[in-house]
């Protein structure tokens, strides 16, 4: 039988060794991941000395190239002791594999100085706008929620290209950005998921990536077999799908800071002598298994998809999305149990199961986890006269089947 901490299929045992042997640290810096409102320094150096924010980076580029499953396990386990590094692992590490998928040009230019950098994405324009000019683009105005800003080497932005249906991918250097205060928040604070101001930067057209065909399935770079799929593959479900391992590692550290409060027993009320204890712990631990469940099965699919190098249809896209905000609805209600079983003194500040409950609520408003929409996605393949999917079809899922209409990498944590 499979426990917490049994790998799922495709991902590195010692990738995922080297984040266990770290996250002690990571946990005793949350507190003040969380107080300053961005990773600690030296967590940001050990992530990038052991590698974990370069693990999607393509082999073309210089990257270990390595699995799907390999980034959102190493996520979950971070995450379990500091959900913020488990974030920017997951999600902000997730980028390398998209800058890789920029045109050529671009590309060469944002790996020039190798995959030892952090990349954020931009996608939620306050202002943003690309403007045609001859030659290129220019940029200028402010977006929002770019985790990890405070550390990123590139900022890669999302917007239109004049036309609304005309959206475009640009690389900009931390030089050609200005990272804005703000980020004041109750949950997540430590991604530093911050706002960014562009003060009309010029860019040559072929830096500029069309989003679509960035996100599109892609042939083969030509060096060769390669285990390496994130490059080939349509990347929409996969990148919608990074989020699944922060959320999940965050309720399991939850539930894990529970059970050591109760065995403290501060106070001396005995809880885990307490049978309606007992009931709340034993349905939270019944939850959090079947988000587990979910997430093997989210992995399996995406994983056995790349490895083949096949396209998904959209039925089982939908049912992707389906799992994934199913997964984060099951991590909540668990969490949120295990709060009211510990009562007041589960509310103070630098409490690490309430620490953990903020960071989950934010983390579960994520738009690829929203409930609505993946309904409507799951609901428009699965229960159509005619539709493609069948009621009930298990499968793992991800939000919408074709490139994102509205930026498919942005981030609201």
């Amino acid at each position: 039988m499979r426990g917490p901490d049994t790998p799922v299929e495709g991902a590195d045992p010692e990738v995922l060794a080297t984040v266990d042997t770290l996250a002690g640290r990571w946990g005793g810096r949350a507190a003040e991941a969380e107080r300053e409102r961005r990773l600690p320094d030296a967590t940001v150096a050990e992530l990038l000395d052991a590698g974990l924010l370069q693990l999607a980076a393509p082999p073309g580029c210089g990257g270990p190239g390595h699995s799907w499953p390999t980034l959102v396990e190493a996520a979950r386990r971070a995450a379990r002791a500091c959900p913020s590094t488990g974030w920017v692992i997951g999600v902000v590490g997730g980028h390398a594999a998209l800058a890789g998928r920029l045109p050529r040009a671009a590309a060469e230019t944002v790996f020039a100085a190798g995959p030892r950098q952090v990349f954020a994405t931009a996608s939620a324009a306050a202002d943003g706008r690309f403007t045609r000019v001859p030659g290129g683009f220019e940029v200028a105005g402010r977006w929002r929620f770019c985790s990890a800003a405070d550390h990123a080497d590139w900022f890669l932005l999302n917007g239109h290209g004049g036309d609304p249906a005309d959206r475009v991918l640009i690389p900009l250097s931390a030089g050609q950005v200005r990272v804005e205060e703000g980020w004041d928040v109750c949950g997540m604070a430590g991604t530093g998921s911050r706002d960014i101001r562009v003060d009309r930067v010029f860019v040559p057209e072929a830096l500029a990536g069309s989003l679509p065909h960035c996100f599109a399935e892609r042939q083969p770079s030509g060096g060769g077999p390669s285990s390496y799929y994130l490059d080939e593959v349509p990347f929409l479900p996969y990148v919608n799908s990074c989020v699944i391992g922060p959320v999940l590692g965050c309720a399991e550290g939850a539930l894990a800071a529970c059970l050591e409060r109760f065995a403290r027993d501060v106070g001396g009320s005995r809880p885990l002598e307490q049978p309606l204890v007992w009931d709340g712990l034993t349905e939270s631990a019944a939850e959090l298994t079947c988000a587990r469940h979910l997430y093997e099965a989210v992995c399996a699919r995406l994983h056995a998809a790349g490895t083949a190098r096949r396209s998904l249809p959209p039925e089982d896209v939908a049912a992707i999305g389906r799992d994934r905000a199913y997964l984060a609805r099951l991590c909540v209600r668990s969490v949120q149990r295990l709060v009211q079983l510990t009562g007041t003194a589960a509310h103070f500040a630098d409490d690490p199961l309430a620490r953990h409950w903020r960071d989950l609520q934010m983390a579960a408003a994520h738009r690829d986890l929203n409930w609505a929409r993946n309904t409507a996605a799951y609901a428009a393949t699965a229960f159509t006269a005619g539709g493609a999917g069948k009621p009930g079809g298990a499968g793992p899922a991800a939000g919408s089947a074709g490139p994102p209409a509205a930026g498919g990498c942005e981030r609201t944590a």
